[in-house]
């Protein structure tokens, strides 16, 4: 959320920089260079299996049918998901990888804050963004790398190589997840702020915030050539989401209430319901939306303590059907309680 100065009327901001990210700018590129090769062990669910070609692009069955082939296999009659062996956790490792090279960032940004000389306490800020990354840093699970062997153009690709093959049977027997500059990445959308505290003489201080998204767009292009991928309003990336919080403020006590609120998504990608329309009942196409509730409240009883209590999930929300923990946690509500102490030190 871009941040302007105070003013009496609207401010806009514009830009459209290109920064040039390197891979050592930040702590979390600096380990997907120099990450320690650690084991770990996956389910994978073949996407070779004559019951999955339908599930991925429109080259996944072609591609599965070069690379079982050249193996000695039949693409035709290939069902690991029948065969004991080819069903359980596969072992593989995670690492690093040194020869990553710096992602460049295309950004057009623009934004306004509004704070009305009628409505004093109010101040609205709107800002819409548009990203594009090239040479993005991609870190896919195992079970991804597997699709992406068989989803791009061709099987000659960065993906193929992290996949172990028996070649005697042609199940998969091994993984490699490392990052790799294979990716292009798009999003755009709008963050809104509406912030509005206001003082009584007698009642005390009142604050309302409400922060909300629109997400517009969300496309990965996991390699050159290779089909966009859209995973707007696929699980985490929902169209519009917001959370609000109401507080009051009276002498030493405050209480607080907050909503997290975000739209429903899809339960399957876009892959698998193209590949297979009967995938299931459209009833299960979508996951509800997210509605998780909050209150609290906290007394200062003298300059040096403070108690505080809550309660979260107010509402005792359940994760959807077949979630553990999707669009809310499995733990249910939950009561908090605790103390704030300060002997001595700086003021809070």
């Amino acid at each position: 959320m871009s941040v302007f100065p105070p003013a009496p009327a609207p401010v806009t901001m514009s830009g459209t920089p290109s920064p040039v990210t390197s891979p050592e700018d930040t702590e979390a590129p600096r380990r997907a260079l120099f990450s320690p090769e650690t084991t770990s062990f996956n389910f994978i669910t073949d996407p070779c299996d004559i019951n999955e070609l339908n599930n991925g692009t429109g080259t996944r069955e072609a591609n599965c049918a070069d690379l079982l082939s050249a193996l000695g296999v039949d693409p035709a009659t290939f069902t690991p998901s029948n065969t004991p062996q080819a069903t359980l956790f596969t072992e593989g490792t995670f690492g690093g990888n040194r020869d990553l090279n710096e992602e460049t960032a295309k950004t057009w940004t623009v934004g306004v804050v509004l704070r009305p000389e009628f409505a004093p306490g109010l101040s609205v800020s709107l800002d819409w963004y548009d990203i594009e990354i090239e040479d993005a840093i991609n870190t896919p699970e195992a079970q991804e790398l597997a699709e992406l062997c068989v989803d791009q153009p061709t099987i000659d690709n960065a993906f193929c190589p992290g996949i172990t093959r028996d070649p005697a049977t042609g199940y998969i027997v091994g993984f490699a997840v490392r990052p790799d500059n294979v990716a292009a990445f798009k999003t755009a959308g709008l963050d809104m702020n509406f912030d509005y505290r206001f003082t009584t003489e007698k009642m005390g201080d009142f604050k309302f915030q409400l922060v909300g998204g629109y997400l517009d767009k969300l496309e990965f292009v996991s390699s050159p050539g290779a089909d966009v991928d859209n995973d707007l309003d696929e699980q985490y990336n929902p169209k519009f989401s917001a959370t609000f919080d109401a507080s009051w403020t009276h002498g030493p006590l405050t209480l607080a209430y907050g909503i997290n609120w975000f739209s429903e998504t899809d339960r399957f990608t876009r892959e698998i319901l193209a590949g297979d329309p009967d995938y299931t009942d459209p009833r299960y196409f979508k996951v509800r939306e997210k509605w998780e509730h909050e209150i609290s409240g906290a007394y200062d009883i003298n300059d040096s303590i403070n108690i505080y209590a809550g309660i979260n999930n107010l509402l005792d929300a359940k994760p959807a059907f077949e979630y553990s923990s999707y669009p809310v946690s499995a733990m249910g509500r939950y009561y908090y309680l605790g103390a704030r102490m300060n002997f001595g030190g700086a003021a809070r």
